[in-house]
């Protein structure tokens, strides 16, 4: 079984002890996930709001501390959304969370213990960990050219990571990704101003990640390389009746959790659900076998999401 987890693991930053511990939020986050797979099994790990940094001269990675505990064949990649050093918006950085620490940065990661397939149009081997990412993984911009005046979500820049790994004999790429969202939207109001507009800017973003696929499956076939499956995770900011997920769910299948009516939502404030899994499986190679979101998780000062679970066979 290939076991598939996106969980969002910032959002409760306010909450945590000065200075922000990205070792404590790496152990804590782990725990939490031993609640939810099985290390020993084929599993990758889509996290959002996942971070790095300097402190006292020490570097902390939130993601690469998560896979040293998961086990010594876990691999980790980060994506930097905002960084002190091209982002310095004091909103951000000037806060008792980030004191003393000399660099830092937010944003996404893949932690997996699946082997690394080769991209069919090859990597620069002498390059490959580049900015905390290997060469197993790919990344890049999907929202609108921003310099993040404001310091806050309105104006912070979204990625998409792309993974190509293997399942068992399978090649397949997982994408990972945290959509926008804009400070004032309703998440319970589709016709307030505020939420179309949020909406459109996701809708933006979609566009992006759909250009991104597009652009795999070109290059797989200038290559000769078959097509493969495409895992989805993220945390999209949109109910699944929403127009940016009705986007996707034209190409991907989009995984529904069988949790009891009152258990259906992963953000804790909002109770709504808004972290998802997706697959596009031309060749008909995957089998779902169940999709949850895991309820019984404390929040205190971990996230205020939580993590969507996907199980998989080979079909």
């Amino acid at each position: 079984m290939l076991q598939v987890v996106s969980f969002n693991i910032g959002g409760a930053r306010e909450m945590r002890p000065a200075p922000h511990d990205h070792e404590k939020l790496a152990v804590d986050a782990y725990s939490t996930l031993q609640q939810v797979i099985n290390p020993r099994q084929p599993t990758v790990i889509a996290l959002q709001e996942s971070g790095v940094a300097i402190h006292n001269d020490q570097p902390r990675n939130i993601g690469r501390k998560m896979a040293r505990l998961l086990g010594s064949e876990y691999i980790d990649a980060f994506a930097p959304e905002v960084t002190m050093c091209d982002h310095p918006h004091p909103n951000l950085w000037d806060r008792p969370a980030y004191r003393n620490m000399t660099g830092a940065a937010e944003g996404n990661a893949i932690i997996t213990n699946l082997p690394v397939e080769d991209w069919s149009w090859g990597s620069y081997t002498d390059h490959d960990d580049c900015n905390m990412s290997g060469a197993w993984v790919r990344n890049t911009p999907i929202s609108r050219a921003t310099l993040y005046s404001s310091g806050n979500r309105d104006t912070q820049p979204r990625n998409l990571m792309v993974a190509s790994l293997n399942y068992r004999g399978i090649p397949l790429y997982f994408l990972n990704t945290h959509l926008g969202v804009l400070m004032g939207e309703d998440r319970h109001d589709a016709e307030y101003e505020r939420s179309r507009m949020a909406s459109q800017m996701r809708q933006a973003q979609v566009s992006e990640v759909l250009y991104v696929i597009d652009e795999l499956k070109r290059a797989d076939q200038a290559n000769d390389a078959p097509e493969r499956a495409i895992l989805l995770a993220g945390d999209f900011n949109a109910q699944a009746a929403a127009p940016e997920m009705e986007m996707l769910q034209r190409r991907f299948r989009l995984l529904r959790p069988e949790n009891k009516a009152s258990e259906l939502w992963t953000h804790q404030q909002h109770r709504v659900l808004i972290d998802h899994i997706l697959l596009h499986d031309p060749a008909q190679e995957f089998e779902v076998i169940s999709c949850h979101i895991q309820s019984a998780i404390p929040f205190d000062d971990l996230t205020d999401h939580r993590p969507a679970v996907g199980i998989f066979a080979r079909a």
